[in-house]
């Protein structure tokens, strides 16, 4: 049964989040799995090594799964008072496994019926421990599943059109293809965007562009796909533009980690894009060899 994995802090915003994915996995018919990560305090053996007594870890992971169990219960309870007869009912489960929560993707991930990962954006309040710093970027970096990352002012909604940004350079069919699976549950437009420097095409983008036009036409079976072209020389301007200027509900990006091509050297604009939207940002991960649908 395909899966949306919820990462949650039970925090307001996790919450949220899983609400998001309870919207998503209804009409996609797939089933939720909430998933934590638990951190336990060391203790010092030595001047080197710590430990994490068995009692501590026994009492913090007990702890961890009533949390889960309660925050299960409360998103049955609200699927029920809001789902309408025939429609699909995702099953909740859940998990939790100690440790930061960027190194125990790989683990989740080996679930293979995981189409999709579900996160709130971080804040700053010292309760939420979960994505606080650095985590929601580490965990950008760490996944190989599509991620979803949802902004706590965000409102839930219909998806009505969805923003896919390409550069062009990059071959972004199977991407688009994988949205496309998305955005026919929900009847939706996807909008591909290209951000470029120059204004207007030089021959060589504008060829690249009617070729890329061609492939999507030739294999994307959804006639709601359409393309603009955003004539500006920064890309993050770029997309600023593109989400203030243009109702959509949905931002969707690869994140190609080392691009040379990235304007923000060291720190992606996915994880630029992510540290600010109030709408939702789906990040496709790249190099993968296998772009699930859904």
């Amino acid at each position: 049964m395909k899966t949306i994995a919820v990462l949650t802090d039970f925090s307001k915003r996790s919450e949220h989040a899983a609400l998001y994915a309870l919207q998503i996995a209804t009409k996609i018919k797939a089933d939720v799995l909430l998933f934590n990560a638990f951190l336990v305090p060391a203790e010092t053996l030595d001047g080197n090594h710590h430990a994490w007594p068995v009692e501590d870890y026994d009492e913090v992971e007990k702890s961890t799964e009533k949390k889960l169990i309660a925050l299960s219960r409360q998103l049955e309870n609200e699927l029920r008072e809001k789902s309408f007869p025939g429609a699909h009912l995702p099953s909740i489960s859940y998990q939790c496994e100690e440790g930061a929560i960027a190194n125990n993707i790989a683990g989740l991930e080996e679930n293979k019926n995981i189409v999709l990962m579900v996160l709130a954006t971080h804040g700053i309040d010292d309760v939420s421990a979960f994505l606080m710093g650095n985590n929601c970027r580490q965990i950008i970096d760490a996944a190989s599943t599509p991620l979803l990352i949802i902004p706590e002012n965000c409102a839930l909604k219909n998806f009505e059109k969805f923003a896919f940004a390409t550069d062009i350079v990059h071959n972004d069919i199977n991407y688009i293809s994988s949205l496309t699976s998305l955005a026919k549950q929900f009847s939706a437009e996807i909008l591909v965007a290209n951000v470029n420097q120059h204004a207007p095409l030089t021959k060589e983008h504008e060829s690249a562009v009617n070729s890329f036009k061609k492939e999507i036409m030739h294999k994307i079976n959804y006639s709601r796909v359409y393309y603009r072209n955003i004539p500006n020389e920064n890309v993050k301007k770029g997309l600023d533009w593109l989400i203030e200027n243009v109702k959509f509900d949905m931002l969707v990006m690869v994140h190609r980690k080392g691009d040379l091509s990235d304007f923000f050297f060291k720190s992606s604009i996915t994880k630029k894009i992510a540290d600010h939207t109030y709408l939702p940002l789906l990040v496709y991960p790249y190099p993968v060899k296998f772009v699930p649908g859904f």
